[in-house]
């Protein structure tokens, strides 16, 4: 699993929720999270990992999963 696809299914299951308003619950700019779901960018910050988290109701033990090549 990528980092990718946590925060899309993230935001399917939070009820299709968008990147817009993700960005505004984090304050991780919108332009890290496109590069992230668009496959230009494979990280973000362990901080802003764990308030994406956080507004995706996911368990942090989730980010474990990640595959982080």
């Amino acid at each position: 699993m990528s980092l990718a696809d946590l925060i899309n299914d993230g935001l399917r299951l939070k009820g299709n929720k968008t990147r817009y308003w993700l960005a505004n619950v984090t304050g991780v700019s919108i332009a890290a999270l496109y590069d992230v779901t668009n496959g230009k960018r494979s990280r973000l910050t362990l901080p802003s990992m764990v308030k994406v988290a956080i507004a995706l109701d996911l368990d942090l033990n989730e980010l474990k999963k990640i595959d982080w090549k």
